[in-house]
């Protein structure tokens, strides 16, 4: 019997700067033939060589060929242009205007769609995810940056730019601590992973008394890891860390919830996989939130701040609902 062509399984692929994710994807979001690879990232070339053998991989390893498949999905990190498919600016890839999806549609003949891989991230959420049943949200992605996304009436908006959502360098009027971006007071540079850490280890250096030297040895082996194991385990130093980082990133919610006006905010990123610590602060830093807003706090009161459920498919999952967001129209 015939396979109708809308039911035929894309291949999601999560590309980064060191290693390559892909994986074939059903209509369910059940994963086979998952892979990860290294990412030569030497030059553009040899980027495209990695998705391409990562791509052909995981096919193999499913037992289909391209012909098998609808296409393609890739979420990618920087900016990229979806329309045209040109990866536009990535410092994690070292790239400046690919033509991403015609250089592989070339090489791999089958169709290609690209989008931001935070894009990506929401469009997973929104299709396999804690987003599904819910025509608009929002989607908060938290590891080594800070970002969001919006799903509006089942779409992806991207605003006139493509960066709507990129709060993680809205200024939070913090302090005075330096961003990479170059800015200060980014909310990337109190709530990222690498800012969690920073903190810490300036507080150990500072000779703050904390188990979290007692858990590593030495300040510069502090991560964002180490730091809400300590505070599950009552270090107040790190309580005080992880609750500002919550504060900040409610702070961020709400902003997000009360400018998109969406039905629920998803987190998801490695900071909030496997530990609750950081999403208790999140949700306590709501509750003050929505108390000191007369205006928002009852209208925004009942949405649902959920946490990503796709786990380690996660990337694959929303590289794959990049193409099937676009095929739907």
């Amino acid at each position: 019997m015939k396979t109708e062509k809308s039911e035929l399984p894309v291949v999601g692929v999560d590309v980064g700067g060191t290693k390559i994710a892909a994986g074939v994807v059903d209509a369910v979001g059940r994963i086979t033939g998952q892979v990860k690879i290294p990412t030569d990232a030497r030059n553009a070339t040899t980027i495209l060589d990695s998705i391409e053998q990562a791509v052909r991989a995981s096919l193999e390893a499913a037992g289909l060929n391209s012909s098998q498949i609808k296409g393609i999905g890739l979420g990618i990190p920087g900016v990229v242009d979806p329309v045209a498919g040109v990866g536009m600016e990535s410092a994690n890839l070292g790239w400046h205007n690919v033509p991403v999806q015609a250089l592989l549609e070339e090489r791999l003949e089958v169709t290609c769609y690209i989008e931001n891989d935070v894009g990506a991230g929401a469009l997973g959420e929104s299709l396999y995810g804690a987003g599904r049943g819910f025509e608009s949200m929002v989607y908060l992605s938290l590891g080594t940056g800070v970002a969001a996304r919006a799903i509006i009436k089942g779409n992806l908006y991207r605003g006139t730019h493509g960066v709507a959502g990129e709060i993680g360098h809205i200024s939070m009027g913090a302090g005075d601590r330096a961003c990479r971006c170059g800015g200060k007071d980014c909310l990337e540079a109190w709530a990222s992973g690498p800012a969690i850490a920073a903190q810490a280890q300036e507080a150990v250096q500072a000779g703050k008394g904390s188990l979290l030297i007692e858990l590593v040895g030495t300040a510069q082996e502090i991560t964002a890891e180490t730091v809400f194991e300590a505070a599950s385990k009552g270090d107040r130093v790190a309580f005080d860390i992880v609750t500002l980082a919550g504060r900040n990133l409610a702070q961020a919610v709400f902003i997000l919830a009360a400018l998109y006006d969406t039905q629920a905010v998803v987190l998801g990123g490695g900071l909030v996989q496997g530990r609750d610590e950081l999403v208790k602060a999140i949700r306590a830093g709501m509750e003050y939130q929505l108390k000191q807003s007369p205006l928002f706090g009852p209208v925004l009161e009942g949405m649902p701040v959920r946490v990503s459920e796709l786990k380690n498919g996660g990337p694959v999952l929303g590289a794959a609902a990049i193409f099937n967001s676009r095929t739907k129209r």
